[in-house]
């Protein structure tokens, strides 16, 4: 049974599917992540107004169809589109990577409406001109909660004890913090200065984190974060090397 469904959609991929129609990863507030087929949307008269992009919060109509067909666009409003974020490499790049992100660790037809808000906001963040790099970090580990992914910061996983000292070893494979003395086996493990597993504690908590506390913080943290993603993942995401270099490069 088909049936026609409205709600507000950030596009995260878009293909040529034709001369004239497009084939599109929407992340909706109401039905998670959806595949549509946008029929016409390339032509100079279309119901759509001009063919869609990425990284543009859209108001839809879907028709559904069976599980493993794509539904049919019968209708999209552009409410944003993010047009401040286009304009700067760096924003560009982490406002992609975020996209990239949701696409990747979310199945078709499995809402999470906090996830459509956290996505959201980080284009709103970027182009209202908060600063990309805690931007990223606090997307990143937001969505790695909400998806039941965040790692371990406050206790060893091997031992079960809390983590205390100056270093401390962190382990994708363990899921988190894994103390000195219980150095883990995972040939991926960092060992990392206690601060950086802390600022990433603050971030997956929604709080915000000094990341100039330690000289090389940014540094740190940055490599934790790939390594644990590239784990879940089993795969770096296409735009990760993007965002690596907007978020590393040198500061005024």
């Amino acid at each position: 049974m088909t049936r026609l469904q409205k709600t507000l959609a950030v596009s995260l991929r878009k293909y040529d599917f034709s001369e004239t129609s497009q084939v599109l990863h929407l992340y909706t507030r109401d039905y998670g992540k959806v595949h549509c087929i946008a029929k016409g949307a390339k032509r100079k008269k279309s119901a759509f107004h001009g063919p869609f992009d990425v990284m543009v919060l859209y108001e839809v109509i879907r028709l559904e169809k069976q599980p493993g067909a794509l539904d049919l666009l019968t209708a999209a409003e552009a409410l944003r589109d993010y047009r401040e974020v286009r304009a700067d490499f760096a924003r560009f790049s982490a406002a992609s990577y975020a996209c990239d992100l949701v696409d990747e660790f979310t199945l078709e037809g499995q809402p999470q409406p906090e996830l459509f808000e956290l996505l959201r906001r980080m284009l709103e963040a970027l182009a209202g001109g908060s600063p990309v790099t805690p931007s990223v970090f606090s997307f990143e580990a937001r969505l790695l909660r909400i998806l039941g992914h965040a790692p371990r910061i406050a206790e060893c996983g091997v031992c079960r004890r809390r983590v205390i000292g100056p270093e401390t070893y962190f382990s994708a494979r363990d899921g988190g913090a894994v103390c000195v003395r219980c150095r883990p086996r995972d040939p991926t493990r960092l060992l990392v200065p206690r601060a950086v597993l802390d600022a990433m504690g603050a971030f997956v908590e929604g709080r915000p984190a000094d990341l100039r506390a330690l000289p090389n913080l940014v540094d740190h943290l940055r490599r934790v974060m790939d390594t644990y993603l590239r784990h879940l993942l089993e795969r770096e995401p296409k735009t990760m090397r993007f965002m690596r270099e907007a978020v590393l490069a040198p500061r005024p």
